[in-house]
């Protein structure tokens, strides 16, 4: 394919990685709920362009082997068989590895250190991409997908990379949001004081118990919410090269969090929440605002929920150092072997399965998130899901967590001085500064 310079985009994808800063599917850190499908009903492609147009690549053949986790919805199934409609001559073997997401990670992992050919293609979670790309087990599609990239939100395109290079293609995304009462409330919050302000006024009455809940369990959810909320107020996590988060605006950011419970705006157990758990309440009606991953939406509008059609979601508000919103990226991404035997065939079906067409699939079918632009403006998908319009913004502004070799080395840091800090078995400039010594030597160790 003709090959472009990246320009504009790569600083500002770059600039992202270097700010960076959940996954989507349940694995062993828990830290968010598998996907709830939107609906099992198919979606009409036939007058998509990519069913219509063969042009150079109608002679490529070959057979290729795509694993992904289950899929209960069969939106797969379904982009599969277009994509068979318009290459006939490849022949794609769809295999379904059970467990969760720790458990396909094992099974492929398994595969790609052996130097096996297949799989071709995989579903790959935002936070494999970089382990993976480092230990050569990805096929660089820089050349590939920089024909492609203003396609993409930048935020989730940003996950894609490792070391300026691209390693996969974006599949859907997940990012932390707002969700509040439209019942109650009219204008969200833009700001954390806004948000005070606004809990303060209805905790105890309508059913309001809590103003706002988050999860600050010790694993995953704490690493995650927390550099949102540093990054809310202008900080950063791993910055060129290093880790320097002993400082101001993180010690403000954790300052204001712990203000949160002891002000009675968030509940003390809040700190041993996952998603779930704040979920829960915020579904019975108890909380003003919450503060949870993307599938949250589709749960809230079920007939158990108490506060169905009384749902708004948006940006996280930003902290008086802050300039913009800044929730922390999950998601998955489509992968290719770096030991594929049929690269041609490979790419061209990861190109396939990320377009607008498949895309627009996987949202009216799986229930997921896209990372193409232009679902977000697609008149089907905003009538059937409306509140997408307000989460174009926050996908497109969030950040990924530490691109590194080795995220879950580094996560476990943030975790255990994260909850030292917030529960006071440290103070916050201790606990940041051994945290801070604890990830420089981490990631030392993995260059």
């Amino acid at each position: 394919m003709k090959k472009r310079v990246l320009g504009l985009f790569l600083s500002v994808v770059m600039t992202a990685v270097l700010f960076a800063g959940c996954k989507n599917n349940k694995t062993a850190n828990e830290d968010v709920t598998e996907d709830s499908p939107a609906s099992t009903a198919e979606v009409n492609t036939a007058d998509a362009s990519a069913t219509e147009e063969k042009a150079e690549t109608e002679d490529i053949a070959g057979a290729i082997t795509f694993v992904s986790g289950n899929d209960q919805t069969g939106a797969l199934s379904q982009m599969i068989t277009e994509f068979n409609k318009v290459y006939p001559n490849i022949k794609v073997e769809h295999q379904i590895l059970p467990g969760n997401s720790d458990d396909v990670k094992k099974s492929l992992m398994t595969s790609l250190a052996a130097g096996d050919t297949d799989p071709d293609v995989f579903e790959c979670d935002i936070i494999w991409v970089s382990q993976f790309a480092a230990a050569g087990w990805l096929k660089d599609v820089t050349s590939y997908l920089e024909e492609k990239w203003s396609e993409f939100l930048v935020g989730p395109l940003s996950t894609c990379y490792y070391n300026n290079k691209a390693y996969a293609y974006p599949n859907y995304t997940d990012v932390g949001l707002l969700y509040y009462r439209t019942d109650l409330i009219e204008t969200p919050p833009k700001t954390w004081d806004e948000l005070v302000e606004m809990s303060k006024k209805h905790i105890g009455s309508d059913g309001i118990e809590y103003g706002y809940v988050f999860q600050g369990f010790q694993g995953e959810p704490i690493s995650c919410n927390m550099l949102e909320f540093i990054k809310q107020n202008g900080g950063a996590d791993l910055l060129n090269g290093e880790f320097a988060m002993n400082n101001d605006n993180t010690i403000e950011a954790l300052k204001f969090v712990r203000s949160l419970i002891e002000e009675g705006i968030s509940p003390e157990g809040v700190l041993s929440h996952k998603p779930d758990d704040t979920r829960a309440i915020f579904e019975e009606g108890k909380a003003l605002f919450m503060r949870n991953w993307t599938y949250a939406y589709a749960n809230a509008q079920l007939d158990t929920s108490r506060v169905k059609g009384k749902v708004g979601v948006t940006a996280l508000p930003v902290g008086p150092e802050g300039t913009e919103s800044c929730g922390t990226l999950g998601g998955w991404n489509f992968a290719i072997n770096a030991n594929t035997d049929g690269e041609e065939a490979a790419v061209l079906f990861t190109e396939f399965m990320s377009s607008y067409e498949m895309q627009k699939i996987s949202t009216m079918v799986r229930g997921t998130f896209p990372t193409c632009s232009a679902v977000y403006e697609d008149d089907e998908i905003l009538e059937k899901l409306p509140h997408l319009e307000g989460v174009r913004d926050a996908a497109d502004n969030a950040k990924p967590r530490p691109q590194v070799r080795d995220y879950s080395a580094i996560s476990a840091i943030f975790q255990v001085y994260f909850h030292k800090a917030l529960t006071k078995d440290l103070d916050y400039a201790e606990a940041m500064e051994q945290m801070d010594k604890e990830l420089n030597e981490a990631y030392a160790a993995q260059q």
